[in-house]
């Protein structure tokens, strides 16, 4: 069993990691963050620390709570942290997957990157100074996802960059498409796979829509040649794009998962899995599936619901069966609750048999502590007979309102149940 820290696990990172080992049996999730965000809602296990990346006692309140839990590994889920880690490994209480020192320094800057790659032809042609010809491409030498890059058009825009006091890199100007490859490394640092895939939609910087892709041959050269250089171990990527001659030139290096990984991942390589098992030293192989496949990503609800009830009042036609199928939410939330010993009551005006009908979708009437049948148009609320820490769902106002006036208890429509769900794991 591998209890595993992650770091800051509400980054976008800090989801993929927890959406890859969630269901691990071999893994233990704890998240952490330094500020309130969104891994509270989705790590079972959670702690917020009073210390950023950067201040002095961040190690010691890492530590703090790797002592407490018994954590065996730390995951960093950004590119500073990653830094920050490397640097100070010879302190922490349990051992990071980070690359080395030197090399979490080299990526960490994109000049750097490209200094220490000097002599590859797919790293983009420098622009030192002003340049001769316009337009040119910048972006932070120290930053993540495209987050900062820009096209530059004149020398105006040029000089304000330059003289911004913020480090940049400056090259060619790369007008077609960018993709990312996710790389998958074993415990020597041999590369076992590159899967590419196209950035499809962009949004603030990081990669919401995205579908393999294709590149053959030029790109597998290209991750050859940097997996031979850095010689990562588990799981890393580098970015591409194509420059006006068609030809694949590098973006980025970065030795961490990417928060779009989810899409190699459910073509068969679990990256944070697999980089656990790298940095222990474990021996494994990868199945790569190839079916068509595309992810998008958005902004999903999650809700903490300060409500106790111990038992649940659910109506079967239009609620619990809906336009013909079960609905696969209240399904979730019934098999949650028999989890957490809170007890489900059907409660139904069926025209027909509801043993039967629940036969026919193949639900067990197990599920349910008791059905009632209401056959004689009697108010669902004199058939309540345990309102106390209940709640009540149909999909009719007009029932929801006469148990509301009647008994007090809280009353869900179909569209407010999705608060009821528990995503923590």
């Amino acid at each position: 069993m591998f209890k595993v820290l992650v770091f800051p696990c509400g980054s976008e990172i800090g989801l993929e990691i927890h959406g890859a080992l969630k269901y691990c049996k071999d893994v233990e999730l704890y998240g952490v963050s330094s500020v309130s965000d969104h891994g509270e809602f989705v790590y079972a296990r959670y702690r917020q620390i009073e210390a950023q990346v950067n201040s002095p006692d961040f190690i010691d309140r890492l530590n703090e709570l790797i002592d407490e839990w018994q954590i065996d590994w730390i995951l960093p889920a950004h590119d500073s942290v990653i830094l920050r880690l490397a640097e100070e490994s010879e302190r922490l209480a349990a051992p990071a997957v980070v690359p080395e020192l030197e090399l979490a320094r080299i990526c960490r800057n994109k000049n750097a990157t490209y200094a220490h790659l000097a002599g590859c032809d797919f790293v983009p042609e420098a622009v030192i100074g002003l340049a001769t010809e316009y337009p040119i491409f910048a972006k932070p030498a120290v930053g993540q996802g495209s987050q900062g890059a820009e096209r530059v058009d004149d020398v105006t825009r040029h000089r304000q960059l330059l003289d911004s006091g913020i480090e940049y890199v400056f090259s060619e100007y790369l007008p077609g498409e960018e993709f990312t490859v996710d790389c998958i490394a074993d415990a020597t640092g041999r590369l076992l796979k590159a899967s590419p895939r196209q950035r499809a939609r962009v949004k603030s910087g990081i990669s919401v829509r995205t579908l393999p892709a294709d590149l053959g041959e030029e790109v597998e050269v290209i991750a050859g040649r940097l997996a031979e250089v850095f010689r990562f171990k588990g799981a890393w990527f580098f970015q591409l794009r194509r420059a006006r001659d068609g030809r694949l030139k590098l973006l980025e290096v970065a030795p961490r998962i990417a928060g779009s990984m989810g899409l190699s991942r459910n073509l068969g390589i679990n990256y944070p899995l697999l980089s656990l098992y790298a940095h222990a030293g474990l021996a494994f192989s990868v199945i790569a599936q190839t079916h068509p496949i595309r992810m998008d990503r958005a902004l999903k609800n999650c809700f903490k619901v300060d409500l106790a009830y111990e038992r649940v009042y659910l109506d079967l036609d239009d609620t619990l069966i809906l336009r013909g199928q079960v609905n696969a939410l209240l399904m979730a939330l019934i098999y949650q609750w028999q989890a957490r010993n809170v007890e489900v009551v059907l409660i139904t005006r069926h025209a027909g048999c509801p043993g039967e009908t629940l036969a026919r979708f193949r639900i067990a009437p197990e599920l349910f502590a008791r059905i009632i049948h209401i056959q004689d148009g009697s108010p669902k609320s004199a058939a309540i007979d345990r309102p106390e820490r209940a709640i009540f769902i149909d999909d009719a106002y007009r029932e929801r309102l006469d148990v509301s006036r009647t008994l007090g208890i809280p009353v869900f429509d179909l569209d407010a149940i999705e608060q009821l769900l528990d995503w923590r794991a």
